[in-house]
Formats: C-alpha cells, structure tokens, sequence
C-alpha cells in the first residue's frame, strides 16, 4: 500500500516539461534527467497539448523527462491532467526497459497529427 510521502518516477512529454505551461505543479529539483519511452507509444499534437497512446503494433519512441514526485502531488497532477476521462496515470515502459508512470491519452485521436519524432512541441 503506498503512502503519501511515497514516491514514484513521472515521465513528462508535454505541458508538465520544463519550461512549459503546467511546470510549475512539478516543483523542479525533482528533475531527473531526459529519456525516451519504449517503441510501444505515439504521440499526437491535440493542438494546445500533446497526448500519449500506447501503441504496440505502429508506435515509435516518444521523447520526454523523468522526474520523482511524491504520491501527494498526483491529486492536484490529476485535476490539470482531467484525470481519468482525459489522460489517465498508467504504468509506462522506458527506452532502457525500467518503468515509470506517465498520463496516457485517453480520447479518440481521429484526425489528430501524429508526431512521428516523438517531440511535442514538434
């Protein structure tokens, strides 16, 4: 059973980044270090924010920072995140086979540009 001073490691791939608009709700000496996920994701430009999907038959890498937060902070990370009907917190796997959570999109992504390089903004 996790305890709120626990804490886990949150891969970040777009408004939550350094520098970006949401930043601020990751205090940021909790930055670990840029990576990539595994090539099970694919990313989409949803216009004023990216979303991840996960994606094991077409997917590629998606490019983004780890960071390690307390469980706390998931409260307020859910209501920007319109967690769970938007983006939903889910186990991830990373380009070095280590997991982390991420907020994986979770509405139809018909339509919406695909982000090949896996770089929001692309």
């Amino acid at each position: 059973m996790m305890q709120p001073g626990d804490q886990l490691l949150l891969f970040t791939y777009g408004t939550l980044k350094r520098g970006e608009k949401n930043h601020p709700a990751i205090m940021s000496d909790m930055y670990l270090r840029e990576t990539s996920t595994s090539r099970n994701y694919m990313l989409v430009d949803l216009g004023p924010y990216p979303g991840m999907i996960e994606n094991l038959k077409d997917g590629f890498s998606v490019k983004g920072e780890l960071f390690k937060i307390p469980i706390y902070m998931l409260e307020d990370l859910d209501k920007i995140e319109g967690s769970p009907n938007l983006f939903k917190l889910e186990s991830i796997t990373l380009a070095d086979g280590s997991k982390a959570f991420a907020y994986l999109y979770k509405q139809n992504i018909d339509g919406a540009k695909i982000l090949y390089k896996g770089i929001w903004p692309s």
